[in-house]
């Protein structure tokens, strides 16, 4: 697979993030660790996707240090037994990918921090979240948390300065090489739909996995890293479970089937979701599928620069709220009513994470990478309806990153 992105990316995001911050604080930023999957098994490593953003680097444990003179990376001492598991850590190689010749070992890295901010006011890092976020009922990783302790250890009236506001704004707006990565990402995932969908895989799916197995083969056959996100295979009444992740589910003649997926590449992620049927799709749920058709069209009319994400919003609410009207399903045009079977919002930012950075207060700049994803979901018909495309927002308008997917993969009749 074509590598998009070398050690001079990597060095100029350094670079502007300490522009950005217009101060010589020292930065110092934790990369993840391994997290346990069971006993003495990890889940698949995933580096943080704001120290990968400023180092290249997939390594676990890592520490990014950047001073007003300086630049070093702190890497574990690995026992015998790791090293023979998970492999050793080639300073070389990590110094060529990441441009940071400066590689120390845990303890002496660790010593060389404590005396860089000995006496120093303030250090700038990314702010740790809650250990449980309630709204997601997810738990969080303690990277962060684990660093900022060590930090205070050294100094304990130290005050944290948090770069989320700085990295947010420079991952919003996309280089050629980032653009490049999620065309790549977009290209594969659109392959691995038309293949998905095609009568020879689609027509002899009896499960959900059947289909989820052709779309893992076809990304990883065409050199992706793996799935960005984990692929969602929802058939018959599946389709109203927006994040349907089990796949284990029947596929039968006339269901509607909900496939919303997205290769990596490097890091980057496609995100493209189509509603596919083994025979044309007709009736009640033809009508679906073209309301939310006709709402994509709609949103992506509006899709230019200088727009406000949250007036986009309400906007395409406000007509898809029609469209559940036409469709009997809604008397009134109501928030809460609409929200009853459009629970989500239309277009979150696409990059390193699948919901990546961005801020929605913000308008909307050339070069922002966004989805458009308008959907229906009748609980009590057992019927889901979900279209998704990826955009790059242009100095002109917008352009549809996913235009080579056929929105229609199955026939509407």
């Amino acid at each position: 697979m074509q590598t998009f992105f070398g050690p001079d990316f990597f060095s100029a995001n350094r670079a502007r993030l300490r522009e950005r911050l217009n101060s010589d604080v020292p930065i110092v930023i934790a990369g993840n660790g391994q997290m346990q999957r069971s006993a003495d098994e990890p889940f698949r490593f995933h580096q943080e996707s704001n120290f990968w953003y400023l180092t290249g680097l997939s390594i676990p444990d890592l520490t990014l240090v950047m001073t007003a003179t300086d630049t070093y990376l702190i890497v574990p001492t690995l026992s015998a037994v790791r090293e023979a598991f998970d492999g050793s850590i080639d300073p070389e190689l990590a110094a060529a990918r990441s441009g940071i010749t400066s590689i120390l070992p845990a303890k002496d890295g660790m010593v060389r921090l404590k005396a860089d901010i000995t006496g120093t006011a303030e250090v700038a890092t990314l702010a740790a979240v809650p250990s449980y976020i309630r709204q997601h009922g997810l738990f969080t990783l303690p990277f962060r948390r684990r660093l900022i302790t060590q930090l205070k250890r050294f100094q304990p009236d130290i005050t944290i300065r948090d770069v989320r506001p700085e990295l947010t704004a420079m991952r919003t707006i996309k280089t050629t090489e980032e653009i490049q990565a999620l065309q790549a990402a977009v290209d594969i995932t659109t392959a691995a739909l038309q293949e998905a969908a095609a009568p020879d895989v689609l027509g002899t799916a009896v499960f959900e996995y059947q289909l989820e197995a052709s779309i893992t083969r076809s990304i990883r056959g065409r050199g992706a890293d793996g799935h960005g996100f984990s692929p969602v295979v929802g058939a018959g009444k599946h389709t109203t479970t927006l994040h349907h992740m089990d796949n284990n589910g029947p596929v039968t003649a006339d269901d509607l089937i909900v496939l919303d997926i997205g290769a990596a590449v490097e890091h980057y992620s496609a995100d493209i979701a189509r509603t596919v049927s083994k025979t044309p799709i007709t009736g009640r749920k033809a009508d679906v599928f073209r309301a939310v058709a006709s709402a994509q069209d709609y949103a992506i009319s509006l899709i230019k620069p200088g727009v406000n994400h949250l007036e986009y919003e309400k906007a395409v609410e406000t007509f898809i709220g029609e469209q559940l009207r036409k469709l009997g399903l809604i008397s009134t045009n109501k928030h809460e009513d609409i929200r009853h079977y459009f629970p989500h919002m239309t277009s979150h930012f696409l990059g390193l994470d699948t919901h990546d950075a961005g801020d929605y207060q913000a308008l909307w700049e050339p070069n922002t990478v966004i989805v458009c994803e308008p959907g229906i979901y009748i609980p009590e018909e057992g019927i889901g309806v979900r279209i998704e495309d990826d955009i790059l927002i242009t100095a002109e308008g917008c352009q549809i990153l996913s235009a080579a997917c056929p929105r229609e993969l199955t026939a509407v009749q």
